[in-house]
């Protein structure tokens, strides 16, 4: 089977994982993600499954939730990165646009929070669901989160085949420029743009 490369550049564990990613996930014979559309069975099993994981996570995460009278300083960091992970998350389904949602086509997004990640829903939902399932203090809850964190890794490689296929040459260019989770050359250098800044104002 053809495999696209993603790019030469990228580490070597993360081509080695997007190699198994796409012939599992992404054979055109036996595709979950993206779904071949709306009413194959491919997309029932695959939004009954996901939908459930995430909400049984959930569930799990607050019926499992120890007293508050015991919590710990990473209790409380893990609630906080919860609570910034799933309001990015609601911006970033924002920004991608209704039309666009469920691998819709409405047009390649590239601005605002997805010039920094070309995945900024996995990126912000995974560290939402791994602080919330360790602001919960649950084992199972952390287990369950574990494997939201795969199956929103495989996704998000699962896509790039098609986002190429619909998009060509434009989705090239912005898969060549940003990360596809997390930009952090982009974040250290505007933390030193700002500590600049700060001198320079003291100065």
């Amino acid at each position: 089977m053809h495999v696209v490369a993603v790019d030469r550049n990228r580490r070597h564990h993360r081509r080695n994982f997007g190699r198994i990613a796409r012939p599992t996930i992404v054979n055109d014979s036996f595709r979950f993600w993206p779904t071949p559309g709306k009413g194959s069975w491919q997309g029932a099993v695959f939004w009954g499954l996901f939908r459930s994981l995430n909400l049984i996570t959930l569930a799990v995460a607050f019926l499992e939730w120890r007293h508050w009278e015991s919590l710990l300083p990473d209790r409380l960091l893990g609630a906080v990165i919860a609570i910034l992970g799933f309001s990015f998350y609601g911006w970033a389904v924002y920004a991608l646009g209704r039309k666009n949602l469920y691998c819709g086509r409405d047009g390649l997004v590239t601005g605002g929070i997805y010039s920094w990640t070309r995945n900024p829903q996995y990126a912000t939902a995974i560290p939402a669901y791994l602080g919330l399932a360790v602001a919960s203090n649950s084992a199972v809850a952390l287990a369950l989160a574990s494997l939201l964190v795969l199956c929103f890794s495989l996704m998000a490689f699962a896509e790039e085949r098609w986002l190429e296929a619909a998009y060509g040459a434009e989705y090239r260019r912005y898969r060549r420029t940003v990360a596809r989770f997390y930009n952090w050359r982009q974040v250290v250098a505007l933390l030193k743009q700002e500590v600049m800044r700060a001198r320079e104002a003291r100065s």
